[in-house]
Order: C-alpha cells, then structure tokens, then sequence
C-alpha cells in the first residue's frame, strides 16, 4: 500500500514547497531543486553518473545518499 503522506525527509524543495512545507522550490544554487535537479545537474550535490548509477546503489551511492541527499532537508525538518 502506497501512502498518500508527503515524506519531507525523502523530498526536493519543489515537493516541499506544494505540501506546505517550505517557502521557495530553489536549491541552494538558485536553481528549481527537484529530485532530477539534486542528482543529475545541480552544482552542489550532483551524483556522478546519474539516477541510473545512483539506482545500482554501490558504495559511492549509499555513501552520497547518507551526506547529501538528505542535507537539504534536515533545515525543514531538523536531523534525520
């Protein structure tokens, strides 16, 4: 069964910003964050190789997964 609850944890600011639980979509590189932003083209936290890499989940992406992914978040909702 698939929640209808928006996981803020597990979010992009643009997600965020339609639920209510943030005020602006932008990354902190001025950019519209989205789940596509954060992984593939942002300057800040873009996960070399990609979603289709970062899917494989090897070490470099568990270990990207652990400091960047959710250290957008953690200003919205406190540690994770």
């Amino acid at each position: 069964m698939v929640s209808d609850e928006p996981f803020p944890d597990r979010s992009c600011h643009a997600n965020l910003l339609k639920w209510g639980l943030a005020q602006s979509p932008s990354c902190d590189c001025d950019q519209r964050q989205t789940i596509n932003h954060i992984v593939d083209t942002c300057t800040l936290t873009k996960f070399v190789g990609g979603l289709n890499l970062l899917h494989e989940a090897d070490d470099d992406a568990v270990i990207w997964l652990e400091s960047t992914a959710t250290a957008g978040t953690r200003e919205i909702i406190g540690p994770v």
